[in-house]
């Protein structure tokens, strides 16, 4: 060694002694002298297991190293001499601490463990520090009785990290915090990363709160709610919010929301052919059945409330539940899966398999009705089974149809009387009385079709199509003992064909062209004059049409 090594050496270890430093303990060293009990059964790891046996113990550590804390405060505010009251640590050490400038880092060293002991000991209701928590719940009530959800965020984000056992209020009020902040999101990137929020809100619900909260607010009821919430905001990829919403109907939720998303993204799926036309049936049919079930309850307690509330919460759940089954008919009847060479061999399995089930039975009618393939020998056998155990209204009309198509017009037209004395709707009703005037039509019974065509407008006064067969009938069987006479009639006609486009755009083209096609028939100027009738004038034609209207030219 040279000279001027060892000089420089020498003024090291002078420097060290005259800082006081020189073999001082570091600040874990100190710690772990203090403390024994954190590097001994209290020590914690990335690997260290919950004990709750410990409890105690654990939060007896923690009120301990915060005092510790004060005590290293004290010392860094007055110095070490002037502190005479130490408990967890002692003057010397502290001193020693002091004078190499290693307080910070004392303090540092017990955050670290703090922080530890808060992780681990997150399912406890009240945690580690129970006095933190206390006050971290008030605070947060405070402000969410307010509706102050921005303020509530800070107390919040501490209990959610610190405290997640401690009050269900914490993911019921912390919904509304992050939607709130979902609405001030400057982007839609920052808005999804709100998204990612109210995910882990749910799934820190399901670890903390689930295990000890009611039944009804299980796993199928947070997956499930977990599952629209995404789907909401996050459509793709579809094959998070799908698996998340399959598991909470795996899980038996009939929820109306969960099924009316889990449709939803069952279609996304068989859409980018991620799922078969099977699944997409199989879930139609599991959802259908789920919804009838609860529609069931709900008119059960109707029929027998136990006082008015329960009667009027129920008549609101029937109404979604109604509204979420034509959701999901729709989704489904809509659909590429809802063709007839899918939908008849996967039904005729099923009907095969429970013939005398009737609530099957009626979705068959109803799904083949509506896509139209009433023509299959399964629709036939279907309606027939139904007509004869149990007979409603959309089996007597799928019947009706049917049987219209095979050329028994009269067993059709009593089949469509049927489904009239069962509707309760008068929109259906007038659609089964437009079905029988069709029919006469096609027989030429003219004014027999008028009068179903009359009854039909009669229920529901949208229905343009039977004002179209009013006004055929009529110019079919004009009214009149000659020909001036009868000319009267197709200003009527033409009047029933201006109604019938009016109330119903979809048959404005065929109106129009019935009007281009009689409009030559109605009573000329000249010939009009001579019986006394000029534009403007009342005319009146009697007989089984017995109508009034204005002449015009």
């Amino acid at each position: 060694m040279n000279g001027i090594q060892f000089t420089k050496i020498a003024l090291g270890l002078s420097a060290m002694l005259v800082s006081g430093s020189a073999f001082a303990q570091s600040a874990s060293d100190v710690l772990q002298a203090k403390l024994p009990e954190i590097t001994g059964d209290l020590a914690i790891s990335e690997n260290t297991t919950y004990n709750p046996a410990l409890k105690g113990r654990y939060r007896e550590l923690y009120y301990k190293l915060r005092k510790g804390v004060g005590e290293i405060e004290r010392v860094a505010a007055i110095g070490a001499s002037d502190v005479t009251d130490l408990e967890v640590f002692d003057n010397k050490s502290l001193k020693d601490l002091q004078k190499a400038g290693g307080l910070d880092d004392l303090k540092g060293e017990i955050f670290d463990y703090q922080a530890k002991l808060k992780r681990l000991m997150k399912a406890e209701k009240y945690g580690c520090d129970s006095l933190e928590c206390f006050q971290m719940l008030t605070i947060f009530d405070e402000y969410c009785k307010k509706n102050a959800w921005a303020d509530a965020y800070e107390s919040w984000s501490s209990l959610m990290r610190n405290y997640p056992a401690s009050s269900k209020n914490i993911y019921i009020r912390g919904l509304n915090i992050i939607n709130a902040k979902m609405k001030e999101a400057a982007t839609g990137k920052e808005q999804q990363l709100w998204v990612d929020t109210l995910m882990i809100v749910w799934d820190n619900r399901m670890k903390y709160i689930m295990p000890t909260d009611r039944p009804q607010y299980g796993e199928a009821y947070c997956q499930g709610q977990k599952g629209v919430t995404l789907l909401k905001y996050r459509q793709k990829p579809i094959e998070e919010p799908y698996k998340i919403l399959m598991r909470a109907v795996e899980l038996g939720s009939d929820d109306i929301a969960v099924l009316q998303n889990a449709m939803k993204a069952i279609m996304a799926m068989y859409k980018e052919q991620k799922v078969d036309v099977n699944t997409v049936v199989d879930n139609y049919l599991l959802f259908s059945d789920r919804i009838d079930a609860k529609k069931k309850e709900f008119q059960k307690t109707i029929a027998e409330p136990a006082n008015e509330k329960a009667k009027t919460d129920a008549e609101k759940l029937l109404s979604d539940y109604s509204k979420g089954q034509s959701f999901i008919d729709q989704l489904f009847s809509t659909s590429d899966a809802a063709q007839c060479d899918i939908l008849v061999p996967t039904f005729t399995a099923r009907f095969k398999e429970a013939p005398e089930d009737m609530e099957l039975c009626d979705k068959i009618i109803k799904l083949l009705g509506s896509k139209g393939c009433s023509d299959s020998q399964l629709y036939e056998d279907v309606v027939s089974k139904v007509v004869e155990k149990n007979p409603t209204e959309s089996s007597c009309a799928g019947f009706a149809k049917m049987l219209d198509k095979r050329g028994k017009q009269d067993d059709a037209i009593s089949y469509y009387e049927k489904a009239i004395s069962m509707s309760e709707a008068d929109t259906m009703k007038s659609a089964y009385n437009l079905a029988i005037s069709v029919i006469y039509t096609t027989k030429k019974a003219y004014t027999t079709a008028c009068a179903y065509a009359r009854k039909a407008v009669a229920l529901d006064p949208n229905n343009g199509a039977a004002y179209i067969i009013i006004a055929t009938s009529y110019a079919a069987v004009p009214v009149g003992e000659d020909a001036y006479q009868r000319s009267l009639t197709y200003w009527v006609v033409l009047d029933k064909l201006q109604k019938a486009k009016a109330v119903d755009p979809s048959v404005a083209a065929t109106a129009n062209k019935l009007i281009a096609q009689y409009s030559g028939a109605c009573p000329k100027k000249d010939e009009a004059f001579m019986h006394g009738v000029t534009a403007g004038t009342p005319v009146t034609v009697g007989g089984w049409i017995g109508e009034s209207t204005t002449a015009r030219f």
